[in-house]
């Protein structure tokens, strides 16, 4: 059975850039161990919330580009997430409404598990009507 590594924001984003001479390459080779068998690579979901953010923010990157290439990403062979079944919904509704990666996670793992989402947040409100999102009521 091929060895399981949890693999880090840098290491996706060398992968996916290509912009570091040193280390990029290193990185497509762990994709590469990955996609033969030799390596099963595990993605939690806190690293693609800080992948995201780090191709946003320091690579310019828009929900249009960032989330095609995180799905195709999470589809490669050898590749696991272990929120995958609704971390793949985020990824859609980030690039279909222009959401903001958390609260797209936050919505799609409320729908995956069948739960309402209490925010101040009116913009999530109306951005998710497939939720049922709310304001925390004054007295529970």
């Amino acid at each position: 059975m091929a060895e399981s590594i949890a693999i880090d924001t840098n290491v996706i984003v060398r992968y996916l850039t290509g912009d570091d001479p040193s280390q990029s390459p290193r990185a497509t080779a762990l994709f590469r161990a990955a996609a033969s068998g030799r390596v099963n690579l595990v993605i939690p979901t806190p690293i693609l919330q800080e992948t995201v953010y780090v191709l946003e923010t320091f690579y310019d990157g828009t929900p249009e580009t960032i989330a095609p290439r995180l799905v195709s990403l999470l589809n490669l062979p050898g590749i696991h997430c272990p929120d995958a079944r609704w971390v793949l919904d985020a990824l859609h509704w980030y690039r279909a409404k222009n959401a903001d990666f958390g609260d797209a996670l936050l919505c799609a793992y409320a729908r995956s598990e069948g739960c309402g989402v209490a925010t101040f947040d009116k913009g999530l409100i109306k951005k998710f009507p497939e939720i049922t999102a709310s304001e925390p009521a004054t007295r529970q």
